[in-house]
């Protein structure tokens, strides 16, 4: 198993670094921060799955009343709303590939890898039970994270969603070992590519390309620098590997898909791709 790689924290304390840098100044803005749950979560641990899911929820919350206000200011920054764009974006996808199917065909078979907490299945199948409950019994999902944390946090909070079945394992989404034996007729990646360079990238979208039926679609999302946000941070040592279009496109490309799509949010932040295999 390889190291997380969203794991860019280096510093052993923030605070003792800004004063080493001679950032005083940035000081009370740090301790401000920590109020939030939201920057805590991403000063301690780096863009790990919880930071992730505060985003997707969307919910502020903190320390003090002072702290929910500062959770709510950061959730809504351009960057935070393009971010839960993608969860979005993914739902879709997934909805679409599961009305295109025809129900003699036999289930839908979705891998996310990595899965964290699978907020974008957990909100679908959460629309399915009460509007298209017959979509949701030809759902089968497989979820593959390297964290183990997140691997039984995903296993619980999908043993209720009512999907027809639901799989999660530990397993490194840069080793082709670990995939699931089975291909998929939809794979979902976001999240970990902004934590890799080049060809590490090109790995993970040969290893999506690999576990897809022919036919299947990959979905996956790349993030370009907010100025605010990044500043943000880099203060907490979360660094982020920013890619505009054009490069996330040519890395696409140096697969052989069928067909490929790419689409951005309103604010132009994050760059959603759509692959057919």
């Amino acid at each position: 198993m390889s190291v997380l790689k969203n794991a860019t924290r280096q510093s052993p304390s923030i605070a003792a670094k800004l004063v080493r840098e001679r950032a005083w100044y940035l000081l009370p803005l740090y301790g401000l921060l920590r109020l939030s749950d939201l920057a805590r979560e991403g000063i301690e641990h780096s863009g790990s799955y919880r930071f992730a899911d505060h985003i997707y929820v969307g919910s502020p919350s903190g320390r003090t009343p002072l702290g929910r206000w500062l959770d709510a200011r950061l959730l809504a920054m351009p960057a935070a709303r393009a971010f839960r764009r993608r969860c979005d974006n993914a739902q879709a996808v997934v909805l679409l590939a599961l009305e295109s199917r025809a129900a003699k065909a036999g289930p839908l078979r979705v891998l996310a890898v990595p899965c964290g907490i699978p907020r974008d299945l957990i909100e679908l199948s959460r629309a399915l039970k009460t509007s298209r409950r017959d979509l949701l019994d030809r759902l089968e999902y497989h979820g593959m994270d390297l964290d183990p944390k997140a691997v039984a946090l995903a296993t619980s909070a999908l043993a209720d969603c009512g999907l027809r079945a639901a799989f999660v394992h530990r397993g490194d989404a840069l080793a082709s070992t670990d995939y699931p034996p089975c291909t998929f007729h939809v794979v979902l990646s976001t999240g970990l590519g902004e934590f890799l360079d080049d060809e590490e990238l090109t790995w993970l979208f040969s290893n999506a390309y690999q576990a897809l039926e022919p036919g299947g679609v990959f979905y996956t999302s790349a993030t370009a620098r907010d100025p605010r946000s990044d500043a943000l941070l880099k203060m907490a040592e979360l660094i982020t590997r920013y890619r505009q279009a054009d490069e996330f496109e040519r890395l696409l490309r140096r697969l052989p898909w069928r067909a490929l799509s790419l689409t951005h949010d309103q604010t132009g932040l994050q760059t959603f791709a759509t692959a057919i295999r």
